[in-house]
């Protein structure tokens, strides 16, 4: 078979003037910037500049959270932004700061000025969350909303308050909340809490944003397998999912459906099959508890059955629509995952430990933000997509600015492979 060789042109490389952008994007960031007010509240609740030079406080965290939206966790992302004028013409950003500037600025962070940085976070957060809750019950038939906890490992020894999680390994912990795709509440704790800390606080938080009439299903870990957490979904009217992976927690449960017979079990698809029993912890009150017995692993058959313990709130439901809701609980893992992942918010950069926290905040703001963009600007049918599409295929699009009779315009290429998203967000705008 003749293969046609590949014909690569000989390209002259020259460089030019016109005012280019990597990020033309960020336009639709900066026009949230200014429809939120973003500038002013930031300015307004954070005040830890004492001189009047340079970035100013909200062009400091602007300038953070536009790196992260672009998915630059790092803090010399910065430094690219700060190279792009067109990019702080799209961002209304006069001054950014170089990463030195800005590692010196978050480690001025004290308890007291998370405390109001986060206030402005959820603020955004409260603002998005009825687009949201919307979209999930329209689609669903109910909210999902899931909470987890996530080691945010670290090397070296200079992070303040960091500690040996159960693993062994020096970490931080990250709590978060989440409705949907959106990222509710977050909070960076210490190394060395629980692995459920502040759940209680944060969901309090959310609460108040849900209507008594919106259909809540949570689901989680086998981490919140505890009384408080079911009372507190309960008193609230929440239906609930939660996974029983601890040995003395199974242990009665499965206990309770030793020598069923085979017409007590229904198939629920893929191998798999289900019953339901009921069991009343100590203290507690009587629940329903799904046992999903498994007994090939795909063509292979096992030697002995694998069980599944799922406690619900609900036993009104086919057992295969329990087993659906819970399992949908890996959706909105990966929507946990996402931020850290697409963000690039894995690694801590500060050595202080508050200077970390508003760190993650900013970072809880930049996905906040990105959500924003989906739901506001977007066609509905993205909807279905995470945050990684909309920073690789609109805020990362090239772009040129250009002025013509005193006005600016910014021109995308035709060639953009989302180009219907660009013109969707584009129509919306204007």
């Amino acid at each position: 078979m003749n293969r046609v060789p590949c014909r690569i042109p000989n390209v002259e490389i020259d460089f030019t003037d016109a005012r280019l952008t990597s990020h033309g994007g960020w336009v639709f960031l900066g026009r949230l910037f200014k429809q939120l007010d973003l500038g002013r509240r930031l300015g307004e609740a954070v005040c830890l500049k004492q001189r009047c030079r340079g970035a100013s406080d909200a062009e400091m965290l602007l300038s953070l959270v536009a790196a992260q939206v672009a998915g630059g966790g790092a803090l010399s992302d910065v430094d690219a932004l700060r190279c792009d004028a067109v990019g702080r013409t799209l961002l209304g950003l006069e001054t950014v700061p170089d990463n030195r500037r800005l590692g010196e600025y978050l480690g001025r962070f004290t308890a007291t000025a998370v405390d109001a940085l986060e206030a402005v976070v959820q603020s955004v957060a409260q603002a998005l969350m009825p687009s949201v809750i919307e979209h999930e019950v329209a689609n669903r038939g109910y909210l999902p909303l899931f909470v987890d906890g996530s080691a945010i490992e670290v090397e070296g020894r200079l992070f303040e308050r960091a500690a040996k999680g159960y693993n062994g390994q020096l970490q931080y912990w990250l709590h978060g909340v989440f409705l949907g795709g959106a990222w509710a509440a977050g909070r960076l704790h210490p190394g060395g809490v629980s692995v459920t800390e502040g759940w209680q606080a944060q969901l309090e938080a959310v609460a108040a944003w849900i209507e008594r009439d919106i259909p809540v299903w949570a689901h989680v870990d086998n981490a919140y397998y505890c009384r408080d957490f079911v009372d507190f979904c309960h008193a609230r009217g929440w239906d609930y999912s939660v996974s029983v992976t601890h040995d003395g927690f199974r242990r009665p449960v499965l206990a309770s459906i030793e020598g069923l017979p085979e017409t007590a079990w229904t198939d629920i698809g893929l191998g798999e099959a289900a019953t339901l029993t009921w069991h009343r912890p100590q203290g507690w009150r009587e629940h329903p508890y799904v046992v999903i017995r498994r007994t090939h692993d795909g063509p292979q058959g096992r030697l002995q059955p694998a069980y599944t313990v799922i406690l619900v709130s609900r036993a009104d439901l086919p057992l295969a629509e329990l087993v659906r809701r819970h399992r949908q609980k890996q959706g909105q893992e990966n929507a946990f995952k996402g931020p850290l992942i697409d963000l690039d918010l894995h690694h801590p950069p500060c050595r202080a430990f508050h200077a970390n926290q508003a760190y993650y905040l900013c970072g809880q703001l930049a996905q906040l933000l990105l959500r924003m963009i989906q739901y506001r600007l977007l066609p509905a049918k993205a909807r279905r997509h995470g945050i990684r599409p909309i920073i690789r295929h609109l805020i990362r699009t090239a772009a040129r600015l250009a002025r013509t009779a005193r006005r600016w315009r910014l021109d995308f290429p035709k060639t953009a492979f989302r180009l219907d998203w660009l013109y969707h967000a584009s129509c919306q705008l204007e």
